[in-house]
């Protein structure tokens, strides 16, 4: 084993100490099983953080400013989180009310009916969502996916507002994350979340949110928040993608790849800069006698008349001192490797961000149909887990408390609702279609994956952002509509196109005969 200079020193003057460190280090190398925990030299800068399952306050609001800064100004960031909030939630989620009748004892057109009256409540609710009365609850869920990805979680207040105008009075107040603030905290818990009490086994019991202010010389306040009433009934939603066990806090979706949206930035604005700089002629004028420097001799760039020259325009003629030249300045950029670096970049932001690099720069430029759709279907599996996700967290709750209060008005008629409570509530959230990469190839793969047993109409359906029995019913209305005018719709026919002529079969079994 080489020594180092330590080691060398120590040997010449303590021998027996030396051969003890040399044993220890021979030992400790000999028992590593993974070379990713060795701590040589190659790895000394590899400075590691205290483990926590939480990050701290301090960490937590310097990524969220940053990755608030990164959606307002920088382009690939901000263009990331709207693909991001436009594919999960689009338009909003839509209800599917699926109540089963033989669960709660009512026959198959009785559960049919409740469906209607369970779908009718919440789309007539969905316009009054918002406590502020500014969005539609669609809306709301668009900002609340952008504040997860930008902020890292969200918190949403199931409040009462109660005005006169408001045929159920459930509403949505939407809370940033940053007001989850305990105002009496003392100094000492800065650091971690003191604004949240934790029960016996780590959960969230209370919260404190901050009120907003609505002046700059107001004091500010908090209030404490339970999480639970009495009942069960959820008093506050936050909302954040847990990645360990006992995490309490949310961080960034773009936590992991900031330093590369930063770099990326600056070296960007470096080229743009570089560009208008060389679309400048500059010059430099030198002197090549060191005599004419040393008698005083003006070093600018002067006119015959000595009047000094101070910018560079079209058709100029200038004529130079003895011993003086120019220099052009040529900046060369971009160099060759500027357009791979800015595309390896955007890779590794994809990679990191489970974001096909073709979504993430809006780049089909070099694919073809095959690879165009790889792309987006790796992409599709990643919005289907958050859409999932959103859904089972931040709209079924909502929807739960509406179908409630609705209830509770005798709005809907629910028999023994508390005892069927979670059959009533059933529901199934369909998000926004992604159309098509090729019509033709992939309606018929559709087709065939329901002929064979392997799809079904309403998953079909559902992957185009639609309500199969909705479809139904409009074919159903087409088909009598063309029944009375007399005209022959392709989907209804069995045998095959509309054009084929009437009598063509008795014709070929003539002929068979013959």
């Amino acid at each position: 084993m080489k020594q180092n200079l330590l080691d060398r020193v120590i040997s010449y003057f303590a021998p027996a100490r030396s051969l003890q460190r040399t044993r220890a280090r021979v030992v400790q190398e000999l028992a590593l099983q993974y070379r990713g925990a060795e701590n040589t030299r190659l790895r000394a800068d590899w400075i590691l953080g205290t483990s926590t399952h939480t990050a701290t306050s301090n960490e937590r609001n310097t990524l969220r400013e940053r990755s608030r800064d990164l959606n307002r100004n920088d382009a690939v960031a901000s263009g990331a989180t709207d693909t991001m909030a436009i594919n999960v939630v689009g338009q909003g989620l839509q209800l599917q009310s699926r109540i089963r009748g033989d669960r709660i004892g009512v026959s198959d057109l009785r559960a049919r009916e409740l469906q209607r009256q369970a779908e009718t409540i919440w789309t007539d609710w969905k316009p009054t969502a918002d406590s502020m009365n500014l969005c539609d609850f669609d809306e709301l869920q668009f900002l609340a996916l952008r504040k997860i990805v930008e902020d890292g979680e969200i918190v949403a207040l199931p409040i009462m507002a109660v005005d006169k105008w408001r045929t159920l009075w459930r509403a949505i107040e939407l809370v940033e994350g940053d007001r989850i603030y305990n105002v009496k905290q003392p100094a000492s818990a800065m650091l971690w979340d003191s604004a949240i009490e934790l029960g016996p086994r780590g959960e969230p019991i209370a919260y404190h949110i901050k009120k907003a202010a609505r002046s700059a010389s107001e004091r500010p306040e908090s209030v404490r928040i339970d999480v639970r009433d009495s009942k069960g009934r959820p008093k506050i939603l936050h909302v954040f993608p847990v990645r360990r066990p006992g995490q309490i806090r949310g961080v960034p979706f773009f936590a992991p790849v900031m330093t590369l949206f930063k770099d990326l930035a600056d070296t960007m604005e470096a080229e743009v800069i570089a560009a208008r700089v060389s679309a400048c002629l500059a010059v430099f004028v030198t002197m090549n006698d060191p005599n004419m420097a040393a008698f005083g001799q003006s070093s600018e760039l002067e006119t015959t008349t000595n009047a000094r020259i101070q910018s560079i325009e079209p058709g100029l003629v200038g004529y130079l001192k003895p011993g003086e030249n120019i220099n052009v300045v040529n900046p060369n950029r971009p160099g060759t490797t500027f357009a791979p670096f800015v595309e390896g970049v955007l890779r590794m932001i994809g990679m990191s961000l489970n974001l096909p690099y073709e979504l993430l720069a809006k780049d089909f430029s070099k694919t073809n149909y095959s690879s165009a759709r790889a792309s987006l279907l790796e992409g599709r599996r990643m919005f289907l887990k958050w859409r999932g996700w959103f859904a089972r967290m931040f709209v079924q709750p909502i929807y739960e408390l509406v179908l409630e209060e609705a209830y509770l008005r005798d709005m809907f008629e629910a028999p023994d609702f508390y005892e069927n409570r979670s059959e009533y509530v059933r529901a199934q959230w369909i998000g926004g279609g992604w159309g098509w990469v090729d019509p033709v190839k992939e309606v018929e793969s559709s087709r065939k994956a329901v002929d064979y047993g392997l799809s079904t109409l309403a998953e079909e359906a559902a992957g185009q952002g639609r309500d199969w029995e909705e479809i139904l019913e409009q074919q159903k209305r087409e088909q009598d509509k063309a029944n009375e005018l007399g005209v022959v719709l392709l989907h209804s026919t069995k045998s095959g196109p509309a054009t084929e002529t009437p009598g063509k079969e008795e014709s070929n079994a003539t002929t068979k005969e013959e």
